[in-house]
């Protein structure tokens, strides 16, 4: 098998987690790959007995210095990973403010950053990798993952939900309506986005009207002046802007490169 492979979570973990990725990589070249901001939190976790995971800054050459299974927090930045022939790689893709619930600390902890799972879950995340290591079909590892999580999942109530989801159905959703539909006061507001999803309010809105983008041209739904419109972007050069800014390539460019994977990228190399 080459190239990732996606599997979508059974209820209830469906209601924090996007999608499961993973890759047993058995081309003769690297899969190498950028990771576009979501907003929300991923775990890694190398299943091929590895040492370290091969995993780089935004600039993708400057190497971060994670286990081989750590999570990478929510944040405004992209990041660059590389599985070699022979490896094999799982991911968790939590949903904004998903993780929560299974690390029971504030997500601005993480903001922009790596913790490694033993530093979170002590001796257990250890124990989970080494049996997704011994267990060799995906089927049964991504059940093993899945029954981990529902043993760790702490009911925790949310307090952005109306916001989260009109900023699925409304992109270009400002922070002074979200502050209307939540009723918090601004300073609130931002202690609350940033406890329970890891971002600041404007930071948060930015990025996921950054992934309408990326749904709109993913369906080939027009071009760049369109989807600047659709969005209530100031004029194509500003979405063409912010798109850069956060993906480091335009949106032609992300059209011919896009990987798979939901919000990834392939690269050279």
């Amino acid at each position: 098998m080459n190239g990732p492979r996606l599997h979508r979570p059974r209820p209830p973990l469906n209601q924090h987690i996007d999608f499961f990725g993973y890759w047993a990589h058995g081309g003769a070249t690297a899969d190498r790959s950028r990771a576009l901001p979501r907003g929300a939190a991923t775990v890694v976790i190398d299943v091929g007995g590895r040492d370290r995971v091969e995993f780089f800054s935004a600039d993708g050459s400057t190497r971060l210095p994670v286990e081989p299974a750590f999570l990478a927090g929510p944040g405004t930045l992209s990041y660059v990973t590389r599985i070699s022939p022979g490896e094999a790689a799982l991911t968790i893709h939590f949903r904004p403010g998903g993780a929560l619930p299974f690390f029971g600390i504030p997500l601005a902890d993480l903001e922009n950053a790596c913790a490694n799972l033993t530093d979170l879950w002590g001796a257990d995340a250890a124990l989970l990798r080494e049996r997704l290591i011994t267990t060799p079909a995906w089927p049964q590892r991504i059940e093993i993952v899945e029954n981990f999580l529902l043993g760790r999942l702490r009911p925790i109530p949310h307090t952005l939900t109306s916001v989260l989801h009109t900023a699925e159905r409304q992109p270009s959703l400002r922070v002074s309506e979200a502050a209307e539909l939540t009723g918090l006061s601004p300073k609130r507001l931002i202690a609350t986005f940033r406890n329970e999803i890891g971002l600041t309010p404007k930071a948060y809105l930015r990025v996921r009207r950054l992934q309408a983008a990326l749904r709109l041209l993913d369906s080939g739904s027009g071009d760049g002046a369109d989807v600047a419109a659709a969005l209530g972007y100031f004029d194509q050069p500003h979405f063409v802007r912010e798109f850069r800014g956060f993906t480091s390539i335009t949106p032609t460019q992300y059209v011919q490169r896009r990987s798979a994977l939901p919000s990834h990228v392939g690269l050279p190399g």
